[in-house]
């Protein structure tokens, strides 16, 4: 049934989206069926030629205080953001700005190793860059945002963990990185 709403879901709105006329009952009856089965919780906004021409928020904002989500909610997004940053680094690749064995050195001279540490290296998760949400102070300390030196600081500040390329481990230090890049 989840690969059925699913599919069915990832068709309509495809579907939805190329079609000559929008019918926006249709899209509530499928949010209405996947909020009642709780199969889905967000905020979903469908722009054409730069305007909303639907915008529909289900589930709770905040699932502790049992705030209601709404079109302007803000949500933390997580890791889903390193598909992102992949995407643009690898757009950057095509477009022969960057390429997956070239150091980091020139946009990260301070940082550990940095001559070591390729483009390849941070998207494979094998920089041996401290994960920087392993610090047992990482959820004290990030409760404001931190401009992009704060951040390579708070990273540079930890040892290597290992050898570029030696091994993987998971860190979102280097999508942080990345993401500067």
């Amino acid at each position: 049934m989840k690969k059925f709403l699913s599919f069915a879901f990832t068709f309509f709105l495809f579907t939805s989206s190329f079609a000559q006329n929008f019918n926006s009952a249709n899209l509530d009856s499928l949010f209405n069926i996947l909020e009642a089965n709780k199969k889905y919780m967000g905020t979903v906004a469908i722009t054409q030629n730069g305007k909303t021409i639907y915008a529909k928020a289900i589930g709770k904002a905040d699932i502790e205080t049992g705030k209601d989500a709404n079109t302007d909610s803000k949500y933390r997004i997580g890791s889903i953001s390193k598909t992102f940053t992949a995407t643009l680094i690898f757009k950057a690749i095509e477009e022969k700005k960057l390429t997956l064995n070239q150091s980091i050195n020139t946009y990260f001279p301070n940082v550990k190793n940095a001559n070591k540490i390729t483009i390849g290296n941070l998207l494979n998760h094998r920089s041996g860059i401290f994960n920087l949400t392993n610090d047992p102070n990482y959820l004290k300390n990030n409760t404001k945002p931190k401009s992009r030196t704060e951040l390579v600081n708070i990273i540079n500040a930890t040892p290597s963990i290992f050898e570029p390329n030696s091994k993987a481990e998971y860190s979102n230090s280097n999508y942080v990185i990345l993401s500067i890049i």
